[in-house]
């Protein structure tokens, strides 16, 4: 009847895949008489091009080319179940915003497809959704979904708080004695202290005004019983409309927060930097920046250019400030305030064909009055003609020593020497100890 083992390969295949039901009775017989010479061959056709069962998922027929293609997946039952890899896919998409994990999506797709006859609970697993997905497919539906979680969490949270300022919480004011709503005109400090927000804002507005040098220890809780130093974030929140203050004092925050740990710590590596950025901003609305083009800068600096203004608008110091550790040291840096690219050895650009020494000497020949202004801004150029590195100094001993050609010399004067020891002796001598300002 069949001339050859592929004929009959053939005649199996073409008879499973036009007769699932059985309902031709002819090509039925037709097929158990090929089952019969098949099993006088001893089983040695390929059975695997016999598959002729339905995708579990799809419920369309599987063929030879699927197999053959690699394009199906054995399912973890006994009876003999696949699905074509598409199929598994296009499910787990259908899922993929409760993506958590592979464990998830594996639960998930097996909750809605159980084999018939109750082989296995867990008919798909880990290993076929990892043939279907790709690694990086995978890191981004877990990393679409975390981040889903999180804005969820923040609805839910405005909700909450929405729902909390529906509600009237009456109470007095310890300074304007009026009773007023919590929620909407009041505010409760970090140290439990309640009071509304103008008068809040004009205590800690009167407290910078007489404070120069806007220390945040200086600025206290009006209670009289209390008298606590302020929190930052209090502060940060009752001025957030003075977008220029607040900035001043994160500058400041940060400053004293370097202070503390170089205090505690004075073998840090940790160094402060600020931006010597500038950006414009409208005199009406200093709250969005405009980006000045870095070589606008540069020519300004160089007294080569003025930097072109328009109506109400003004010139800003960027001075974002940050701590560095110098371990990690990494010569250029953007802003990511004001954009601007500097050096971050106390240079105010890139040079990025020359050296932080060669750089400060050009700037010095060629930049007008440039010395002298950052002298007046505290910092200090090093006394070794040869080098010209600049340094800034927020705290601590006088005595300093070059990061470039490591000489030692004096903050307050310039005065210099081979060792430290004989700068601590100048201090001592000459200005009355190792501490203290110019």
């Amino acid at each position: 009847m069949f001339e050859n083992k592929q004929e009959l390969e053939d005649a199996l295949c073409t008879a499973f895949q036009n007769n699932q039901n059985k309902k031709d009775l002819q090509q039925f017989l037709h097929c158990v008489k090929a089952l019969d010479i098949l099993c006088k061959l001893k089983g040695q056709v390929k059975l695997k091009q016999l598959i002729s069962v339905l995708c579990r998922i799809c419920q369309n027929v599987i063929n030879k080319d699927d197999y053959e293609q690699n394009q199906i997946l054995k399912l973890n039952c006994y009876c003999n179940n696949y699905c074509h890899k598409l199929c598994l896919k296009q499910l787990i998409l259908l899922k993929k915003d409760e993506f958590k994990s592979l464990e998830r999506i594996e639960e998930i797709i097996n909750e809605n497809n159980k084999c018939d006859h109750g082989c296995f609970s867990n008919i798909f697993s880990v290993q076929m959704i990892k043939q279907v997905l790709s690694a990086k497919e995978i890191q981004m539906y877990e990393f679409n979904y975390s981040e889903s979680q999180k804005q969820k969490e923040i609805n839910e949270q405005q909700i909450l708080e929405l729902q909390k300022q529906k509600q009237v919480i009456e109470f007095e004011c310890s300074i304007c004695c009026e009773e007023l709503d919590l929620n909407q005109n009041g505010y409760i400090l970090k140290c439990g202290c309640q009071f509304c927000r103008d008068c809040l804002k004009q205590c800690i507005v009167e407290a910078l005004n007489g404070n120069i040098n806007l220390e945040l220890e200086n600025i206290f809780c009006p209670m009289e019983n209390c008298k606590k130093v302020l929190d930052f974030e209090d502060i940060n929140f009752i001025l957030k409309d003075d977008r220029q203050m607040i900035d001043k004092l994160e500058q400041k925050n940060i400053i004293s927060m370097f202070q503390k740990a170089k205090r505690e710590n004075p073998d840090s590596q940790e160094i402060l930097i600020i931006c010597p950025g500038k950006y414009k901003v409208n005199k009406n609305d200093n709250s969005k920046i405009l980006i000045i083009p870095q070589d606008q800068i540069e020519k300004q600096r160089q007294g080569k250019a003025n930097i072109a203004l328009e109506e109400n608008e003004i010139i800003v110091d960027c001075n974002l400030t940050f701590i560095l550790d110098r371990s990690e040291l990494k010569l250029r840096h953007k802003c990511t305030k004001c954009k601007y690219q500097f050096c971050l050895n106390n240079c105010d650009s890139i040079h990025e064909n020359s050296s932080c020494s060669d750089y400060q000497k050009w700037k010095i020949e060629n930049t007008k009055d440039y010395r002298k202004e950052l002298e007046a801004q505290g910092y200090r150029f090093c006394p070794n003609k040869d080098c010209c590195v600049i340094t800034y100094r927020i705290d601590g001993c006088n005595r300093i020593t070059c990061t470039s050609c490591q000489i030692s010399y004096c903050f307050l004067c310039y005065f210099s020497a081979k060792t430290a020891n004989e700068v601590y002796a100048h201090l001592n001598q000459k200005h009355g100890g190792y501490w203290g300002n110019v």
